[in-house]
């Protein structure tokens, strides 16, 4: 058997960690570190009689790695290699080497922070910056740093940079192994060959599959974004092999064992292996020389704003194009098809699930730990802000943490390792003696789903929680999601207290949803209307043809997309007195008082409320005055100052003082007049029009206030005067006239007046103390525009002649003096004029 790359570098291992007690270990795909590096480690000195804790990222991973350690070493699994998954164990007394997944070590060190038992901790495939993974790093780092400075760490990863890792430990020494043992041929699409859409994929896979089926004999590994594309493309190779000859192995985490084992053992026949990322790492999948690589990976991403899941088909890492082409090259040569073109960008690295998940766990285990502030510990990744308010608001809203300090309910919510949501529930239920009922509800919630086909479809969780308590069989059930929901049922049983005498409550699952979602109890927008108001405020819908189209309220436990309109995949029936009975600590009762735009008049409203849904309402008869005032100040707002019908008075006061500020600068003094620019008046309805709205309900009576009076009072006396000085309302001209001067443009002030009537003025009137001119628009006899100019003088005496000439033939009746400068100005006919 040929020598594995990793075995070069064990001696640097062991004797590296005889001195240091952190290690860092760059081993590429197919080197041999997860097997053989704990078992190089087994018989050292400094580990006397403690034991090594490996941390696998996935439950496959954890049994498989061990499987094959012990078979190494000759032995039974559970011997001196054992692992832990949850709701599983496989160890003994004499197990030295414990494979465990990564929440495993979190309760190890939350019960025991000095890991007495332990010599060393090993992360393997860190590299996948799962949540636990970080975390559990984090707390060992504080711990050998405060508690144990002989445990030793060795963190293990095949693409990370090595470098920023060691730095987090201290600088730790670094050790490089080799790469795979065999060479690998990366073949990319060519660039004629368009990159596959979601519809063209599997038809491109399937073309590659059909020809490696004639040319070649080893057996083959797909990676696919997820199990939908697995059971698609299944189906479509049926068909085409000859089961006696080729095994057919989907590969995913809600497959059992036995179907796991079916794909990664050895087999004489030749297998084509139907995977998701599951198979990136740790594994060894015998007798694989051909990868096919779709480039696809499917992530869930937290929203902190919407509180909900988004699920995510995206290009893989560059990393992760390492990792799955690794697995052609592990015990021959091989090929790996890439469904890319190869100068096709790729992130280098996996975006870390600290930045991406859910922190609620995570927020709830750093406040067992004792830790407020984050910064406090050693992390390669700092979470959002956000993520970690929202985890924290929750935590709170739950009873989990008191200012910030986790509460003995959080403590009890923390034993049973499962989101705190539903942890609240399980604790909850005891009082209602539902604990079983809560106990199958989490774990229907924590594994795969349970029913198959059309079924499977509906997002009514209440028949899936009869199954499992009914044991039901058939082929609408995944048998095998069947037996894990039902173990983890019983291991949150053991972990909780006797239930009381059971009650009966019709629709239980929604009343226990509630307990671990309540705000995510939703209200029907209509009445057979698909989409749904959460008592968060956010908007969900169910599809058309889901068993719960009906419901009028339903709790929603799992949703995916857009805080506006996300689309329910989990849910449960319930009902208003449910919903009355057993959530009457977040109901309130409020009076509301709106503006029916339609009648034009005020409504008030007693409205039984949870959160922003609005459960019962009933008429308020005698209408309190603050409560009218504020729902007519929020109509006007929304309709707009025209609400108020402002005379023309009233816009020219606002535009006068809008010139003023506009030209303050122009002047020795400013004045500080008020800001009545629309914008203002709105956003300030409280200040400048709530005293004048005493006994006023409709905007007809809204439109009778002296709203120039109104405005004139927010100016002083000296204020008032002083703009009539800076822009005075009107202008008397030389005919005797006196004509409002319009100030819609702050920037250029305008006096409409007839041309005849400024004869004999000779400059252009000014205003801010002689600062501003006036822009003068000439008119005609009958009122139509003729010039513009701001400067009059120069229009008398050059532009003046010209206009005479028309205008003396289209008004034969009006005077048209030759000299404008000595006529006399005046706004009648000649007739009139000299009557």
């Amino acid at each position: 058997m040929k020598k594995l790359p990793i075995e070069v570098v064990l001696p640097t291992i062991v004797s590296t960690l005889e001195t240091s007690n952190t290690l860092v270990l760059q081993a590429p795909p197919g080197a041999g570190k997860t097997t053989m590096v704990p078992l190089a480690l087994l018989d050292a000195p400094w580990l006397g009689d403690k034991k090594i804790i490996m941390l696998e990222p996935r439950r496959i991973a954890t049994r498989s790695s061990a499987q094959r350690m012990a078979e190494l070493l000759d032995e039974l699994l559970g011997e001196r290699v054992g692992y832990r998954v949850r709701a599983e164990s496989c160890v003994s007394a004499k197990s030295k080497i414990i494979v465990v997944t990564e929440g495993i070590l979190t309760r190890m060190l939350q019960s025991d922070p000095e890991l007495q038992e332990v010599g060393l901790l090993i992360f393997d495939e860190f590299h996948e910056r799962n949540l636990h993974g970080d975390l559990g790093l984090a707390l060992a780092l504080e711990s050998q740093a405060l508690l144990r400075e002989d445990l030793k760490i060795v963190v293990m990863s095949a693409t990370l940079n090595a470098k920023r890792i060691a730095t987090l430990l201290q600088n730790a020494p670094i050790v490089t192994s080799e790469g795979r043992t065999y060479p690998v041929e990366n073949i990319y699409l060519t660039n004629k060959t368009p990159h596959p859409t979601p519809k063209t994929l599997l038809n491109e896979i399937l073309k590659i599959i059909k020809g490696l089926l004639t040319t070649d004999t080893g057996s083959i590994l797909i990676f696919l974004p997820g199990v939908g594309e697995i059971k698609k493309l299944e189906q479509l190779l049926l068909p085409l092999i000859n089961t006696n000859d080729i095994i057919l192995a989907p590969l995913y985490g809600a497959l059992s064992t036995k179907e796991q084992n079916l794909a990664i053992k050895p087999s004489s026949q030749r297998k084509i292996v139907l995977a998701t990322n599951i198979a990136e790492t740790s594994l060894t999948i015998e007798g694989i020389s051909v990868v096919i690589d779709s480039g696809l990976q499917r992530s869930t991403y937290f929203d902190a704003g919407s509180g909900m899941n988004r699920l995510v088909t995206q290009a893989i890492s560059q990393d992760s194009a390492t990792q799955r082409s690794g697995r052609a090259g592990r015990l021959s040569a091989g090929r790996c098809y890439r469904l890319w073109h190869e100068h096709r960008p790729l992130v280098k690295h996996n975006e870390a699930e600290i930045v991406t998940a859910d922190l609620t766990s995570f927020v709830l285990e750093l406040a067992l730990w004792g830790v407020n502030e984050i910064q406090t510990l050693e992390w390669l990744d700092l979470p959002s802000p956000t993520a970690l308010s929202h985890a924290k608001a929750l935590l709170h809203q739950l009873g989990a943490l008191k200012e910030n300090c986790i509460t003995p309910h959080g403590k009890k919510m923390l034993h049973l390792g499962v989101h705190p949501r539903l942890a609240h529930m399980m604790l909850h239920s005891q009082k209602l003696g539902l604990t079983q009922s809560a106990a199958y509800l989490a774990a229907l919630l924590s594994e795969k789903d349970i029913l198959r086909g059309s079924l499977s479809k509906s997002a009514d969780l209440e028949p899936r929680l009869q199954a499992v308590q009914n044991s039901e069989q058939g082929p609408h059930i995944n048998t095998v999601a069947l037996q894990r929901v039902k173990l983890t049922a019983k291991n949150f049983m053991k972990k909780l207290l006797e239930s009381k005498k059971s009650e009966s409550i019709k629709d239980r699952c929604g009343v226990l949803l509630g307990f671990a979602y309540p705000d995510r109890i939703a209200q029907s927008r209509g009445t057979n209307d698909q989409h749904y108001l959460l008592s968060n405020a956010k908007g969900a819908s169910l599809h058309f043809e889901d068993t719960l189209f009906t419901s009028s309220y339903l709790v929603v436990a799992d949703a995916q997309g857009s805080s506006k309109n996300a689309t329910i995949y989990r849910a449960a029936a319930l009902t208003l007195e449910q919903i009355k009975t057993y959530f009457s600590e977040h109901i309130t009762l409020e009076n509301e008082t709106q503006f029916n735009f339609q009648e034009e008049r005020i409504e008030a409203r007693e409205v039984l409320k949870l959160g922003a849904l609005s459960l019962e309402s009933n008429p308020i008869k005698k209408l309190d005055e603050t409560m009218i005032r504020s729902a007519l100040i929020e109509a006007i707002k929304h309709k707009g100052l025209k609400a108020l019908a402002f005379s023309k008075e009233s816009l020219n006061l606002c535009a006068r003082i809008a010139f003023v500020r506009h030209n303050e600068d122009k002047i020795m003094e400013a004045d500080n007049f008020p800001d009545l620019s629309e914008r203002w008046l709105l956003d300030n309805l409280e200040l400048w029009l709530a005293p004048h709205l005493q006994g006023i309900k409709t905007f007809k009576a809204c439109s009778k206030l002296n709203t120039t009076m109104i405005l004139q009072s927010l100016l002083t006396y000296d204020q008032n005067k002083r703009l009539e000085m800076l822009a005075p309302k009107k202008l008397s001209v030389p005919s005797g006239s006196n004509i409002t001067i319009n100030y819609e443009n702050p920037q250029a002030p305008t006096l409409e007046v007839r041309l005849q009537e400024l004869f004999g003025m000779y400059e252009t009137p000014k205003l801010m103390d002689n600062k501003v001119a006036l822009t003068i628009a000439l008119l005609s006899p009958a009122s139509r525009p003729m010039q513009v100019t701001k400067d009059l003088r120069s229009f008398w005496e050059t532009t003046y002649h010209e206009v005479r000439k028309e205008l003396r033939g289209k008004y034969k009746r009006h005077y048209w003096p030759e000299d404008p400068f000595e006529a006399i100005a005046t706004s009648k006919t000649k007739k009139r004029m000299f009557q």
